[in-house]
C-alpha cells in the first residue's frame, strides 16, 4: 500500500527519503530549465572599422549569394552614379553575351570568375552588376 504521509511514520521509515530525493530531482531540473530558457545569448559585436587607409577589409563570397545585401537601385540612378564616377557597370554574362552587346564602359567578369578577379575592380566605387 502507497502512503502518501509528509512525516515518516514507524513502520516505513524509507519512503520519505525517497520523497525528499524525488523532489529535490523535480525541483533541480524544473530550477534548470527555467534558467536556461531565459538565458540570453550576447549579441555579436562587429568590429569598429579600421581608420589607416591601408587596411583592408577581406572579401567573403560564400556559395549562396545573400540578395537581402544587394541593393536594387533604379535605372537612372545607376547611370547618374556611373556619369559621377561613384559607381560601375560590372556584366557578369559570359564572354560570348558580353560581346554581342553590353552597356558601354562596362567591365566583363563573368559571375564564375568573379571571386578570382575581385582585385581587378576599381575601389571605393560601387559595383552596379547586371546580367540582362
Amino acid at each position: 500500500m502507497l502512503r502518501f504521509d509528509a512525516v515518516p511514520n514507524g513502520d516505513n521509515k524509507e519512503a520519505f527519503p525517497m520523497r525528499m530525493w524525488s523532489a529535490a530531482i523535480v525541483a533541480t531540473v524544473f530550477l534548470a530549465g527555467a534558467a536556461t530558457a531565459q538565458m540570453k545569448l550576447p549579441a555579436q559585436t562587429r568590429p569598429a572599422p579600421s581608420t589607416t587607409p591601408s587596411a583592408q577589409s577581406p572579401v567573403v563570397i560564400s556559395s549562396e549569394p545573400s540578395l537581402e545585401l544587394a541593393k536594387r537601385i533604379p535605372r537612372d540612378e545607376a547611370i547618374r552614379m556611373v556619369e559621377q564616377r561613384k559607381a560601375v557597370f560590372v556584366d557578369v554574362r559570359s564572354k560570348q553575351d558580353y560581346e554581342a552587346g553590353h552597356i558601354a564602359g562596362a567591365i566583363s567578369i563573368p559571375e564564375a570568375e568573379l571571386p578570382a578577379r575581385l582585385k581587378e575592380l576599381p575601389a571605393k566605387r560601387y559595383l552596379i552588376t547586371y546580367c540582362a
